[in-house]
């Protein structure tokens, strides 16, 4: 989802070819050109790209390390950036983070770059974090996170997506305070951009269902019923996901382990699709056997559902209590376990 709007801004960077480095940086700029490429209609895009974007940062960090001064260095070092493997553990994904920061800093400070081009270089960095939120567990790393997005917004005025990010800062504040993630969205909504009000009156919505009953119902992708009231007395986590989406993918088989313990204990899952190609959902939710019902319209992030509920980033899981009512919108899939023991024997 987020890296979306970045994928295109990388085309920003000037490209240069000279001298002895052409031929080195000639194969860089033809594995970029690969990431162009699109899956098959029922091809799991997560697969299809994996080796793609392997190939793209090791050659670009390959180049970086040879040729620093190069003028495409910083386009080396974008393109290592948003290629980086996030998808291993989360000691890994702390340490890759702190390495690329290190490296992004050092560079800019020998090699002083464009504001358009620093700016791509630290919203990219910055998408890697927002993009590995699950490693946040505690409100003080959540608003740790706010005030790094903030600090970019207000080095960085004119992004382009300022919208988005700041959405996304209201929500890191939401997990630090409640209260102060409502009174900032309360800000934002009487803002002089239309864009930003109406975001932050749909993300006051979804903040403020926060225990409050949810009324939920659809048909799912099979064609059955689905009412939330059906479900009362369970437990209920409802995931926010696509087949499309690394993160999901990541944290999927935690999902399903926690679903495994705990069905039988009056708990269930409703699954509501961002995917576009529904063979592609139906061949990853085969595949990886996933019982839970989908909701699935095939507007991807216009999905009906995501738009109600002002989802921006995925995966994003709710759970609901036995009462029906929601307790989060933000549940860790590294606590779920604990939250869903927890909530069932209540």
């Amino acid at each position: 989802m987020r890296r979306c709007y970045l994928l295109l801004a990388l085309t920003g960077f000037a490209l240069n070819c000279l001298g002895q480095n052409a031929s080195d940086w000639s194969k860089v700029a033809d594995l970029e050109k690969q990431r162009e490429e699109k899956p098959q209609a029922g091809e799991n895009a997560v697969e299809f790209y994996a080796g793609r974007k392997k190939a793209l940062h090791d050659a670009a960090a390959d180049f970086l390390q040879k040729h620093p001064d190069d003028p495409n260095a910083a386009s080396a070092l974008l393109w290592k950036i948003d290629n980086t493997d996030f998808s291993g553990p989360a000691e890994q994904r702390t340490a890759a983070l702190a390495d690329l920061s290190t490296e992004t800093d050092a560079f800019l400070k020998a090699h002083p770059q464009s504001a358009a081009s620093e700016t791509q270089l630290r919203e990219t960095l910055l998408y890697c974090y927002l993009d590995n939120d699950d490693l946040i567990h505690t409100p003080q790393q959540a608003g740790d996170l706010a005030a790094k997005i903030g600090q970019f917004l207000a080095n960085h005025p004119q992004v382009e997506n300022r919208t988005k990010l700041q959405i996304v800062q209201s929500s890191m504040l939401l997990r630090e305070d409640q209260a102060k993630g409502i009174a900032f969205l309360e800000q934002l909504s009487k803002d002089s951009n239309p864009e930003l009000a109406e975001a932050a009156k749909a993300a006051l919505t979804k903040a403020r269902l926060i225990g409050t009953k949810l009324d939920l119902s659809f048909v799912d992708s099979q064609g059955r019923p689905v009412d939330l009231n059906q479900l009362a007395g369970k437990v209920v986590l409802i995931d926010f996901w696509a087949s499309w989406c690394p993160d999901c993918a990541r944290e999927m088989p935690q999902v399903q382990q926690v679903y495994k313990a705990f069905e039988s204990k009056g708990f269930a899952i409703l699954g509501v699709s961002l995917d576009k190609d529904r063979r592609a959902m139906d061949n990853y939710i085969a595949k990886h056997l996933i019982p839970w019902p989908q909701y699935f319209d095939g507007k991807g992030w216009k999905n009906d559902l995501v738009t109600k509920y002002s989802v921006h980033e995925i995966p994003e899981m709710w759970i609901i209590n036995k009462k029906g009512v929601v307790e989060t919108t933000s549940a860790d899939v590294t606590q779920l376990a604990s939250t869903v023991q927890r909530l069932v024997a209540e």
